[in-house]
């Protein structure tokens, strides 16, 4: 009993601390409800065309993050996954953000990776260092673009805090003798009863290298999305590609939110802020985790009808032979 009611008053806390962080974010634009009610509503209907170009590039983004991760298991000497496969895992253990402390999506990973084949440790691995590196990247990708904001519409102070988060990163990521430790706990976190398997000096700079495309992917998909709505200005792309990294990795960093929820959107609406107006940018930061959410969901829908077209081919062939 004492246990549930421990349990219970830990998501209540989770649930306080997530409405508490959203509701001052959203206080700093100064921002009525009547003033979005106010908003056209009719100016709110997306161009389709740029909102399907702003989908194609997130699943774009998608695609080569589960190239990426799937690259990953390969390097640590697990064993090779197919695209379909790897979508599925990758994917499924997404939904483990929306559960409070982010350890969920780690944890699923490795769990459907062993599931086909792939070691503990190895699986482990990865999911860490997957998360890691995307992580290191979106950081950088945020520092560039509110370094180049600040010139334009941002207060001069996030120029040096970018830059200093720019250095932590690259400390954390670049060091080899850092990331070496980084395996030898999560190996010995596992209990595979494996080694670690070495790395070059190169090994970080190299991956980081890799993960960035998907962070400017991501930002050049999300001023896709902006861009649909005739309702906003003009695309100001160094806060749509660094904002919306920003936006993301502070939603991370916020342990106690699932899935970043509310913190999230409150980044991005003061991130943009300046540019689309305190009422367009809540509105935008609302749509884009509708969007994002419904994207997520569709590589899992395709991949389950591939498998579905799949299985029925190969049972009729086993029925004729």
């Amino acid at each position: 009993m004492k246990a549930s009611i421990r349990r219970g008053a830990g998501w209540a806390a989770r649930v306080a601390l997530t409405v508490v962080v959203t509701y001052f974010l959203f206080r700093s634009l100064r921002l009525s409800w009547s003033e979005i009610a106010a908003s056209d509503a009719a100016a709110w209907r997306p161009r389709p065309v740029t909102l399907a170009a702003s989908l194609l590039a997130l699943l774009a983004v998608f695609a080569y993050l589960v190239g990426l991760w799937s690259r990953m298991v390969r390097k640590l000497d697990g064993p090779a996954l197919t695209f379909i496969d790897a979508v599925r895992i990758f994917f499924l253990a997404n939904l483990g953000r929306y559960v409070p402390g982010k350890v969920w999506q780690l944890a699923g990973l490795t769990y459907l990776a062993g599931k086909k084949g792939v070691s503990l440790p190895v699986a482990s691995t990865s999911a860490v260092l997957g998360q890691l590196f995307s992580l290191a990247a979106a950081a950088c990708v945020a520092a560039a673009g509110l370094a180049v904001g600040a010139s334009a519409g941002y207060p001069q102070e996030l120029s040096a805090w970018a830059l200093a988060l720019l250095a932590l990163v690259g400390a954390v990521t670049m060091i080899p003798a850092a990331l070496r430790l980084v395996l030898r706990v999560a190996f010995k976190v596992a209990r595979g009863g494996e080694e670690a398997p070495e790395i070059d000096n190169w090994f970080g700079a190299r991956w980081l290298g890799l993960y960035l495309p998907a962070w400017l992917g991501y930002g050049i998909a999300f001023g896709l999305l902006w861009a649909s709505f005739p309702a906003l200005p003009p695309v100001f792309w160094p806060a749509a590609i660094g904002g919306f990294a920003a936006a993301y990795f502070l939603g991370y960093a916020a342990i106690f939110a699932p899935a970043g929820v509310g913190v999230r959107e409150g980044a991005v609406a003061v991130l943009l802020a300046p540019w689309t107006g305190a009422a367009g940018a809540a509105v935008l930061a609302v749509i884009a985790r509708l969007w994002m959410t419904a994207a997520e969901l569709l590589p899992l829908v395709l991949a389950a009808g591939a498998r579905w077209v799949r299985r029925p081919s190969v049972d009729s062939e086993t029925r004729y032979v």
